[in-house]
């Protein structure tokens, strides 16, 4: 079966984990911006990867209808994050957020965290990023979930791992047998 792996990646975090995905499976990248309907007529598993962003999976909502009534495609979606792979109720909110219920059953999905790099992201981001840091540096009685997020967002940190790809990896060669 033939892979393709589709990036969008901000601050370079999505792309080091598309590289080491490329790498442990032998297949190509496109760039979410090349990509198109011809790109996925020659390859039968498209892995998406791209970041979380305000509980979104950046770009899913574009790329999702491509595989509308494409039963022979295999579509499986990579989100990376700045939240623990631990914060299992989060992630747990952002598949909500971005999968119908038949779509979350249907569609093999895997978190990767990542981390925060306030040097790369956009003016936009960095700011309320450090808005929401500074608020919840103010706020008293803090949930624990609280706490770790004012805690996570006050730096610039890189908490990356190519192990975080290995279940992905599993999960491709144990189902469809590529390498």
């Amino acid at each position: 079966m033939k892979i393709i792996v589709v990036c969008n990646s901000k601050t370079g975090f999505t792309k080091r984990y598309v590289d080491w995905i490329a790498e442990e499976l032998n297949c190509d990248v496109h760039s979410y911006k090349d990509f198109s309907k011809t790109v996925m007529e020659t390859d039968d598993i498209i892995i998406f990867c791209s970041r979380v962003h305000a509980g979104k999976i950046e770009y899913l909502n574009k790329i999702k209808p491509y595989f509308y009534n494409q039963s022979k495609k295999i579509f499986i979606v990579v989100a990376t994050g700045a939240t623990p792979a631990a914060a299992e109720d989060v992630i747990n909110k952002i598949w909500a957020n971005n999968f119908t219920e038949t779509e979350i059953k249907s569609i093999p999905h895997f978190y990767m965290q990542s981390g925060l790099d306030y040097e790369k992201m956009g003016f936009a981001d960095r700011t309320i990023m450090k808005i929401v840091s500074k608020f919840m540096s103010g706020k008293k009685d803090k949930t624990d979930n609280e706490a770790g997020f004012e805690q996570a967002t006050q730096n610039s940190y890189d908490i990356s791992s190519r192990e975080y790809i290995m279940p992905l990896i599993r999960f491709i060669k144990d189902n469809f047998n590529n390498g």
